[in-house]
């Protein structure tokens, strides 16, 4: 199978069992099948028995031409032993039995299979393979395409990003792009995430939306939701294939006009101003720093693998944040930059209403 994926071509191969997961998780992409690879992916429940260079700490394997990063649900290898095809083998770490009866009750989500198997293949592997290309980032931000043209809403978890990209689902012309993390290439086009959009118990205050989130579910997640609705609505949460929430998605690309950073502060009211794109670098940068520290933690310590062991590391933070500036650099350059303002505390629905207006203002005085 392969796939357009950021703007690349992506070859997957699985184990038997997995096929029907992998098929369903990847559906939303366009297919690529006369193009060469730029990452080969195969995934099952081992990976190939290599002899490492070094193992520091034993969650990070280094080896002549790749590196093992071992997450507590998922194991990721990845190589570049010749020209510039990356080739990743994955091995999912599944739960069994009652153990994985426990974690699904104390999860905020309570997962079916395909919904947790998405999640593992685009956070633990999509995301982090661009990391390895210097013409790619991603970017801690929902994303919409309306008209022609794709918006970003950026911001730190809880900021709101999730709510107003659900909130834009009422403009009939909106196309879904990505909930979470989307990528940007140097030339400010925005690729789709097909990760499955989150919504949370305050999603669903005065619509029809957990109607729709718990349709097909069985007795037990529905209580689930119910109950943990009722403790915390922002500690319950469901997913949904972003073609069941949107009218359109866009799986390939889209140009990208405006960058709108959601922040939280002791303002007034919610309010829009103009944001410096040097400001936005920065930004963005300690943004997604922050959220995928767990990845990057693996990159420090496959830099810590090559010193101590006189070798040439894979990858490393260093080149990683370089690359960003640079392709931040060349693509904030060309589009709008904004600050959303919102208030510590304000009511969900006037929030939703604002940012929307805002959003629907700045497009009516485009050119």
């Amino acid at each position: 199978m392969k796939k357009i994926i950021f703007g690349k071509c992506y070859a997957f191969s699985c184990e038997a069992a997995l096929q029907g997961l992998l098929a369903e998780s990847l559906e939303l992409y366009v297919d690529a099948d006369g193009r060469e690879p730029a990452v080969n992916i195969h995934v099952g429940h081992t990976i190939a028995k290599r002899r490492p260079s070094s193992i520091n700490p034993a969650v990070h394997d280094t080896f002549e031409n790749g590196m093992l990063t071992s997450f507590p649900s998922i194991d990721v290898y990845w190589e570049r032993s010749g020209g510039d095809t990356l080739d990743v083998e994955v091995a999912l770490k599944p739960r069994r039995g009652v153990r994985r009866l426990i974690h699904k009750l104390l999860s905020m989500e309570y997962p079916r299979e395909v919904e947790a198997f998405e999640q593992l293949l685009h956070e633990f592997v999509l995301v982090p393979s661009v990391y390895f290309f210097s013409d790619l980032m991603p970017i801690h931000a929902a994303s919409v395409v309306i008209g022609e043209h794709a918006l970003l809403l950026a911001g730190t978890g809880g900021a709101g990003k999730s709510s107003a990209l659900l909130a834009l689902r009422r403009n009939k012309d909106a196309c879904f792009i990505g909930d979470d993390i989307v990528v940007m290439s140097a030339n400010a086009h925005i690729y789709g995430n097909m990760a499955w959009p989150k919504i949370y118990g305050y999603n669903c205050i005065g619509n029809a939306m957990k109607r729709e989130i718990l349709a097909g579910r069985g007795l037990i997640d529905r209580a689930h939701f119910s109950i943990k609705n009722r403790m915390n609505s922002a500690n319950v949460r469901r997913k949904m294939s972003p073609d069941r929430l949107y009218r359109h998605v866009e799986s390939t690309s889209a140009p990208l006009s405006s960058l709108y950073y959601l922040v939280r502060e002791d303002v007034p009211g919610i309010c829009v101003s103009a944001l410096d794109p040097d400001h936005a670098i920065d930004m963005t940068i300690a943004v997604v720093s922050a959220e995928y520290s767990i990845f990057h933690d693996h990159l420090y310590w496959e830099k810590y693998n090559a010193l101590a062991t006189m070798r040439t590391a894979m990858l490393t933070m260093e080149e990683v944040t370089a690359n960003w500036r640079r392709v931040l650099s060349a693509s904030l350059a060309r589009i709008s930059c904004f600050k959303i303002s919102i208030p510590l505390h304000v009511d969900h629905a006037v929030y939703e209403h604002s940012v929307t207006d805002i959003i629907a203002s700045s497009l009516a005085v485009k050119p």
